[in-house]
């Protein structure tokens, strides 16, 4: 009896190693398939740790899938009905860190990380590494702290090309794309951008290359290499992802119209404006009506756009405060109102 047990407990142990290694490559369809194999095999498991670590892994799987509430109640849930030792206790960390993360608890998922790395060097799978300071610098990328993104986002990478995951080596140099790019260093996240677009990214679910595209497309945008920026954004709308469509379109139409192209980002714009309207989607309305008064509505371009900076001001929307400011701020400086140019050139200096 003992000989069997153990047997289905190696069994149990493989399928959730195999889940979690699904999880981490973004293979949803396929983890929730071992999730149910999993769920069908608990019932004759004894072994607690083995218990406590198939609903840890549960828990990141729903939020892998966007089911924080979910997600959450299973890692609270685990913590409750089980002893956490050992690896278990880096997963609860680690996991938590991500859930906080997710909820945009930022300061907070950086002290759950701390607290699991700790456990990384001595227990856990060398196959960890990468995504752990992945998740980690991503975080700090979001907090602004860039310094230490570009330092974690480095280990990432090390870590990757050590064990050869070429998916997570994309993710790594993509968001070490980001980090120089907001560093103004446009030669080298160019570089990283395209570096991580040659990576095979097609066991992910969650379509890398959209990401990149739209990236390069920022990248370029920035320069002003409009043509360029329009080929990667159009890459990036293939993908029909109902956020970073819009984001695209967006870009795509401003391009048209700074380049000339009138027909063509008339076009765009009846699209994006239609459809973020359709959405409900306030932010969208008014960044492509602001557009349509730079371009087109030109008598009420001034009132339009300081209405809309004084919506971002007011759902705490920093990007766009700081790019529409500056707009304003250029077009009062070229109509020799020092006063309120200096005002939204401090606004956008926020």
């Amino acid at each position: 009896m003992y000989q069997t047990d153990l047997k289905k407990a190696e069994i149990f142990n493989e399928l959730l190693e195999t889940l979690y290694e699904n999880i981490k490559s973004e293979q949803i369809r396929a983890a929730e398939r071992i999730r149910n194999e999993i769920t069908e095999q608990e019932a004759v498991i004894r072994d607690e740790k083995l218990l406590a670590k198939s609903m840890l892994y549960d828990a990141r799987l729903q939020m892998l899938k966007g089911e924080l509430d979910k997600g959450e109640k299973l890692l609270e849930g685990a913590a409750d009905a089980f002893v956490l030792t050992g690896e278990n206790l880096y997963y609860y960390h680690f996991f938590k860190g991500l859930l906080l993360y997710r909820q945009t608890k930022l300061q907070e998922a950086i002290v759950e990380f701390e607290r699991a790395e700790s456990f990384l060097s001595v227990l856990i799978d060398h196959r960890e590494v990468s995504d752990f300071y992945y998740k980690l610098a991503i975080t700090y990328y979001y907090m602004k702290m860039i310094a230490f993104s570009v330092l974690n986002a480095s280990k990432a990478i090390d870590a990757a090309l050590r064990y050869k995951q070429e998916l997570q080596l994309a993710k790594c140099r993509l968001l070490q794309g980001l980090n120089h790019m907001h560093m103004t260093d446009f030669r080298k996240a160019e570089e990283l951008f395209i570096a991580a677009l040659k990576h095979d990214a097609s066991e992910s679910e969650l379509q890398l290359p959209m990401y990149i595209h739209h990236n390069l497309g920022v990248l370029y945008f920035k320069q002003n290499q409009l043509e360029k920026a329009i080929e990667h954004f159009e890459h990036s709308m293939q993908y029909n992802h109902p956020e970073y469509y819009l984001k695209s379109l967006y870009y795509v139409t401003e391009c048209c119209f700074r380049l000339g192209f009138k027909d063509c980002a008339m076009e765009h714009f009846a699209e994006g404006f239609a459809l973020s309207k359709k959405r409900d989607e306030d932010v969208y309305k008014w960044m492509f009506a602001m557009l349509h008064k730079k371009y087109v509505d030109k008598d009420s371009f001034e009132v339009v756009w300081r209405e809309g900076i004084a919506y971002f001001q007011s759902i705490e929307d920093e990007n766009n405060v700081r790019h529409f400011s500056e707009g304003l701020a250029k077009y009062y400086a070229e109509n020799h109102d020092f006063e309120k140019a200096s005002r939204y050139y401090l606004l956008a200096l926020k």
